[in-house]
């Protein structure tokens, strides 16, 4: 199963004959008996040597069930009269919502069973992501090659189809790949180094076939995430530790050619430190966009503060007071340091946790019950305790890196 999500380079994209719902429902009844019947080899005792095995079968199998459930929600997405269909051969008026639900909760049985991988269908949208739109652009095109795989023949393009997105901590890497993952209806498996690296010898390469073996129980397709990414590809002229280059090639062996055949199996990497990946990780053929995700500018800076603040008790001019503040219009910040989307985040919430405090001081001296709001003094205070965490010198590095990493 594993070498169905590994692709050749110049693969066809010539599209497989679609199911039809019937096939897709029919598919997914029968698992339902498969299940039952490794849970019943699972209860025998006799059979204890091959739980591990059992275990990994059953979760697959579950992962299968995700798979059929969202590939019939994105056909009758794409084609609202087989809804009827849906309904007539479930017996359910409500089996549209039942396989949302569903998918979700077998993706959750499937890691009850061993499922090597965090797995979830995310809610993120590319509109909760605020500014940023030169990125969005880049992944808008990125989501569009992905749905429309005769590009790749009518281009001639021959390389993989994947992502490596790079900047500092905190400025939004992770949501990019939920809002990719979402826009696309696809799962979203997320690995660190701690999913890949274990202590025995083999188990580390027993890992990674693991994780595509649970991607490619998705037929319709996945997102791979690679968070903390430099720990993974880690130049090996760095580590000359052999199960991590046997690790290394693994990876690069499943990795070529991702994407190209329409299967939108994809990996989406993410890095604080992309001048420490190998650069053989780096080359086009196995990430075909490399983006950086710079701090947020000052419309983005305005979307998040506001967002941030919805709904949350502040003094009269707060909100565009904190904006303010930000952007350097009051405090003329000239040092050349740069907010992060998190660093934001925890400056309001500093100056939210100010307010919770003299709330309870009022409490104590037995003044009326109030709710105090945010003031313009708690969210200058909060500022004085916070400094942006992204440096000048952080952000020469970033900018300089991209034409290096392509042309490795």
């Amino acid at each position: 199963m594993a070498d169905t999500i590994k692709r050749t380079r110049g693969a066809s994209t010539k599209d497989k004959e679609p199911k039809t719902l019937k096939e897709m429902w029919d598919g997914y009844q029968l698992l339902f008996d498969q299940i039952e019947e490794k849970k019943a080899e699972l209860a025998k005792p006799e059979n204890s040597l091959e739980y591990p095995a059992i275990k990994a079968t059953i979760s697959t199998l579950y992962l299968s069930a995700a798979s059929y459930c969202i590939s019939m929600l994105r056909a009758v997405g794409e084609d609202a009269s087989l809804e009827e269909e849906l309904v007539e051969l479930s017996g359910r008026d409500d089996i549209v919502a039942k396989l949302r639900k569903r998918s979700s909760n077998y993706i959750d049985n499937a890691k009850k069973y061993g499922s090597s991988i965090k797995s979830e269908m995310p809610s993120t949208t590319l509109d909760d992501i605020k500014g940023q739109e030169d990125v969005k652009e880049v992944v808008r095109s990125f989501i569009f090659l992905a749905k429309h795989p005769k590009l790749f023949d009518v281009y001639k393009i021959t390389g993989g189809l994947g992502m490596m997105m790079y900047g500092a901590p905190g400025t939004g890497k992770t949501m990019f790949a939920e809002a990719i993952a979402h826009e696309m209806q696809l799962p979203l498996f997320v690995i660190s180094p701690a999913d890949i690296f274990k202590s025995y010898v083999g188990a580390s390469e027993q890992a990674v076939k693991q994780i595509f073996d649970d991607i490619s129980a998705f037929s319709e397709g996945a997102i791979l995430f690679v968070d903390e990414c430099e720990s993974i590809f880690s130049r090996r002229d760095k580590d000359a530790k052999d199960y991590k280059s046997a690790v290394t090639s693994e990876l690069l062996q499943r990795m070529n050619g991702e994407g190209v055949d329409g299967s939108r199996r994809i990996m989406i990497a993410a890095t604080n430190r992309p001048w420490d990946i190998d650069p053989a990780y780096l080359r086009y053929k196995r990430f075909s966009h490399l983006v950086h995700i710079a701090p947020p500018d000052g419309p983005a800076i305005e979307a998040i503060v506001r967002n941030r603040l919805k709904d949350i008790p502040t003094e009269e001019g707060v909100e565009g007071y904190t904006v303010d503040l930000f952007v350097g219009k009051t405090k003329g910040l000239e040092d050349k340091n740069y907010y992060s989307a998190a660093d934001i985040c925890g400056i309001i919430e500093e100056a939210c946790r100010m307010a919770v405090e003299e709330t309870m001081r009022r409490e104590r001296q037995g003044l009326p019950e109030e709710i105090v709001p945010v003031s313009k003094g708690m969210m200058e205070a909060a500022f004085a305790k916070r400094k942006p965490s992204i440096t000048q010198r952080d952000m020469d590095e970033y900018n300089h890196f991209a034409p290096a990493g392509m042309n490795s």
